[in-house]
């Protein structure tokens, strides 16, 4: 349409984190074809030394790294699909302040930019406290700015009063605040209720058309699958759990764990004292890419997050075919509204196995309930990318809509 993006994000798939900040990615990608040219500043947290005087020694040599020119600068912008992307190293103290880690981006982006704006007429900015800070604070006069939000960690933001004040200041100043979730939206307007007309849920964009739908139905709930983070938030503990007393009822359950994270060598142990090690396999985290192969040579996909602001994973599984055991944690409730007896079955979150087991034995005796044909089309009308390019260039481009009820 004539028209430039500038994305700014904290998360974006890179060398030293490969399948980090792939839905900011997707979504870059879902909207690239509206605009004719499309820039990525991605800020990379570096964590400084604790000691205070070698941490200045050590920002003014990234300073003076980020002013260099050339061939040999060490930053440097890179063609990544459809945008251009420029990784910027933003040093910060561990176990400080969110409203010291935004200043720390704004005057990583701002170093690199030298004294110019965000070279755009619509920027983008990915969570508020980040990208969304660094939108606002160097987005060219007349740039309409949008922020999404998509962090479990905003209820910790906000309690920050520094944090919350900055946060305050970018959802007044932009054009319009995306939420993933309704979760989220929720939240956000509890907080900021003089500027709740501003907020509207946008999901994340699914690549739905790129996932191979499953040729062979589902016929038995046999072979479980979880893919994510080895994390107390994830509920990996009483999958394991779940899975061991279903175990002892069928003989022919298996269960696959894809991911990593500080829970791995605990998980490790239990099924070892389980006795599991011929029925549970521990695997490290893949590529995005390689997801769908999991997803089509198991039956179920088990989520028992504590809490999610979307879920990607899970409509993931719808899309390629498989159904899901998933807790009611926030996002799943929305992505899954209107599919959920023939999409699988919900679970309240507890510290339990009663209420999973109690789920398995329920999809296991009704599997030909299940239409799951039906449940990726209306993931693709609704997160798809078509459906969310459509929906953000009404944003981008036209009249906003009517404020959204809380």
């Amino acid at each position: 349409m004539g028209e430039s993006l500038t994305v700014a994000t904290p998360w974006y798939p890179a060398p030293n984190h490969p399948f980090g900040g792939a839905f900011v990615r997707d979504k870059v990608e879902a909207v690239a074809p509206l605009f004719t040219d499309v820039n990525v500043y991605h800020v990379e947290d570096w964590p400084l030394p604790k000691e205070p005087l070698v941490g200045r020694i050590d920002r003014r040599k990234v300073d003076e790294l980020l002013l260099k020119e050339g061939p040999a600068a060490p930053v440097t912008p890179e063609r990544r699909g459809p945008a251009t992307v420029t990784r910027i190293p933003a040093p910060i103290r561990a176990g400080r302040f969110y409203a010291e880690y935004a200043r720390a981006h704004e005057h990583a982006v701002r170093t690199i930019l030298r004294g110019r704006r965000l070279p755009a007429e619509v920027v983008h900015g990915h969570v508020g406290i980040y990208g969304g800070w660094v939108a606002c604070q160097l987005a060219q006069p007349g740039a309409r700015i949008f922020v999404t939000e998509h962090a479990t960690f905003l209820n910790h933001i906000l309690r920050q009063p520094d944090a919350r004040e900055m946060y305050r200041d970018v959802v007044a100043r932009c054009t319009a605040f995306f939420c993933v979730s309704e979760v989220l939206r929720k939240q956000l307007a509890e907080a900021f209720p003089e500027h709740a007309g501003k907020l509207y849920v946008v999901p994340n964009a699914v690549r739905v058309e790129e996932i191979p739908f499953r040729q062979e139905p589902v016929t038995e709930i046999r072979r479980w699958l979880y893919v994510g983070s080895f994390s107390e938030r994830k509920g990996v503990r009483w999958l394991l759990e779940a899975f061991g007393v279903c175990a002892l009822e069928n003989r022919d359950l298996e269960l696959t764990m894809v991911g990593g994270g500080p829970l791995h060598d605990e998980l490790a142990q239990r099924v070892v004292q389980l006795g599991l090690q011929d029925r549970v396999r521990l695997l490290g985290p893949v590529p995005p890419e390689e997801v769908t192969g999991y997803l089509h040579s198991h039956d179920v996909l088990v989520h028992l997050s504590r809490y999610e602001t979307f879920g990607m994973t899970v409509v993931e599984a719808l899309a390629s075919g498989i159904p899901v055991i998933v807790t009611r944690c926030g996002g799943p409730e929305e992505t899954l509204s209107g599919i959920e007896h023939v999409a699988g079955e919900f679970v309240p979150v507890v510290d339990g196995v009663v209420e999973i087991v109690e789920a398995y034995r329920r999809l296991a005796s009704r599997v030909d309930e299940l239409d799951l044909v039906t449940a990726r089309k209306s993931i693709e009308e609704r997160y798809g990318f078509a459906a969310v390019r459509e929906q953000l260039a009404q944003f981008y481009f036209g009249a906003l809509p009517a404020p959204q009820e809380v």
